[in-house]
C-alpha cells in the first residue's frame, strides 16, 4: 500500500507511523512524500525518525545506524539526511532521545536544517521579485508580468511561508525543553 504525506514536524510523523504499524501497515519505504507500506501484526513495530548529517558526532551513516542497530531497531530508509527505524514492540519502549539534553540538541539540528531552507527559499524569492519587478518596469508603459513568473513568486512565498511557520514552531518546541532544564 502507498500513502501519500507531506510532514514538517517530526513528531507528527513519528505518530503517525507508529498508527499506521497499530493498524497493522509496517513502513518499508518512503521518498517524495510517498510511504510505502506493507502489512504486519498490529502493534509490530514501533518508529522513530532521525535527522543525520555525516559530520554528527563525527561519525559516518553507517556508524550511526550501527549504533542504533546495536539496540535492537531496524534502520528502514533514508530520504536526504532523514533517517527511519523501526524496532519490534515486544522490545519495548523505543527512543532515539530519552534525556532533555539530547532531544534538545536533536531539536536545535532540525532548526538549523530548517532554518538554513527559509534563508536559501527566501533569498530565492527576493531574487524572482526583484527580477519580476524589474522586467515588469523595463518592459515600457504596457508591461505586464509573465504568468509563469507570478506562478513562481506566489509558490515561492508559500515556501517561505511554510519554512518560516515550521521554524516558529521548532523554536517553540526548543524553548519549551529549555524551561525544563531550568
Amino acid at each position: 500500500m502507498v500513502r501519500f504525506r507531506i510532514y514538517f514536524d517530526k513528531d507528527k510523523e513519528e505518530r503517525w507511523l507508529n498508527q499506521m504499524a497499530e493498524a497493522g501497515w509496517a513502513m518499508a519505504g518512503f521518498s517524495l512524500g510517498f510511504y510505502r507500506f506493507e502489512p504486519c501484526e498490529p502493534g509490530e513495530y514501533i518508529y522513530q525518525i532521525d535527522l543525520f548529517t555525516e559530520n554528527k558526532q563525527h561519525m559516518t551513516h553507517a556508524e550511526y545506524v550501527g549504533i542504533i542497530e546495536e539496540s535492537g531497531a531496524e534502520y528502514v530508509c533514508s530520504w536526504f539526511w532523514w533517517r527511519f527505524f523501526r524496532r519490534r514492540a515486544e522490545l519495548g519502549d523505543f527512543q532515539l532521545y530519552t534525556d532533555v539534553d539530547s532531544r534538545l540538541e536533536q531539536l536545535q539540528r532540525i532548526f538549523r536544517f530548517f532554518r538554513l531552507a527559509l534563508v536559501l527559499e527566501a533569498a530565492i524569492f527576493c531574487y524572482e521579485l526583484i527580477i519580476s519587478i524589474i522586467d515588469f518596469y523595463q518592459s515600457g508603459p504596457s508591461g505586464t508580468v509573465p504568468g509563469d513568473a507570478v506562478f513562481f513568486i506566489a509558490l515561492m512565498a508559500l515556501i517561505v511561508s511554510v519554512f518560516g511557520i515550521v521554524c516558529y514552531r521548532i523554536r517553540r518546541k526548543i524553548n519549551k525543553l529549555k524551561k525544563q532544564l531550568i
